[in-house]
C-alpha cells in the first residue's frame, strides 16, 4: 500500500502543486493505492462531471460506476439526460474529470495538545480524467442501466424488466450514456496524518463515536496504519 508517509510533527511551510494535478495535493495528502481510490469510488459513486463547454466550466452531478476495463485500465460510465449540455461533449469525445467526495469531517483546534492550532477540515476526494465516449443505442444504454440498478436498487430489476416496450423506448430516448476511460487518477485523503504527534485522545474518540463520515475516516485511520 502506498499511503502518506507520516511526518514529523511541523508544520509545513511552502507546498506548491504541479501544474499538471487538477487540485492542490501536497506530497504528504497525496494517495495513490489504486485499490485504495477505487474503493472510494464505488462506495461514493455520486460524482461531480465536469467539462469545459463554449469555453466555461459545466458540471454535472450524477451518479457514476467505475469497472475494469478489458485494458486494465479503469473505466467511469452513467448517464444524463439527452438535454443536458454534457451529452454533446460526449457526442465530440471531449475530455471529462469525475470528481468523488469521499468522507469528510470538521476537526476542532480542540482535540490538539498545542493552543495554536486553528480549526481545519479533513476529506478524502478522488479527481479521475479521462477522454468520453456516448453511449447512444439501446443495447448501450439499457447495459449502463442494468449497472447502475444492480448496484443501488437489484430489487427494481424485475420491474424494470417488464416495462412496456413504448415505455422503456421513450426512456431511454430521453438519456443519453457515457463512458470514460481514465487515464489520469488523483488522490488526496486529507486526514491529518502530519500531525499525528499533536492529536489528543480525544480526536481518535470523537471520530469513532460520530456520524457516518466521521467513523469512515476512523476506519480509514485505521486502515492505512495511522491509528493502531
Amino acid at each position: 500500500m502506498t499511503g502518506a508517509a507520516l511526518l514529523p510533527h511541523t508544520e509545513v511551510a511552502f507546498s506548491f502543486d504541479r501544474p499538471e494535478d487538477s487540485m492542490y495535493i501536497p506530497k504528504h495528502f497525496a494517495h495513490d493505492d489504486r485499490a485504495d481510490l477505487l474503493a472510494v469510488m464505488r462506495d461514493y459513486n455520486f460524482a461531480t462531471l465536469v467539462s469545459t463547454i463554449d469555453g466555461e466550466p459545466f458540471a454535472t452531478h450524477v451518479p457514476v460506476l467505475t469497472r475494469e476495463g478489458e485494458d486494465g485500465g479503469l473505466v467511469i460510465e452513467g448517464h444524463v439526460a439527452a438535454a443536458n449540455r454534457h451529452a454533446r461533449t460526449f457526442a465530440e469525445g471531449a475530455r471529462a474529470l469525475v470528481i468523488f467526495h469521499g468522507p469528510h469531517t470538521y476537526i476542532s483546534p480542540s482535540h490538539y495538545r498545542s493552543q495554536g492550532r486553528v480549526p481545519t477540515w479533513n476529506y478524502i476526494a478522488i479527481h479521475a480524467s479521462g477522454t468520453a465516449r456516448a453511449i447512444d443505442d439501446a443495447k448501450g444504454k439499457l447495459a449502463i442501466l442494468a449497472h447502475l440498478i444492480a448496484h443501488h436498487d437489484p430489487a427494481f430489476a424485475q420491474r424494470f424488466a417488464v416495462f412496456d416496450e413504448r415505455q422503456r423506448d421513450g426512456l431511454l430516448a430521453a438519456i443519453t450514456g457515457f463512458e470514460i476511460g481514465i487515464d489520469k487518477l488523483e488522490g488526496k485523503f486529507k486526514l491529518g496524518q502530519h500531525r499525528l504527534a499533536d492529536d489528543l485522545p480525544s480526536l481518535r474518540a470523537s471520530h469513532e463515536n460520530g456520524g457516518e463520515n466521521e467513523r469512515a475516516i476512523a476506519q480509514w485511520m485505521k486502515q492505512l496504519g495511522y491509528w493502531k
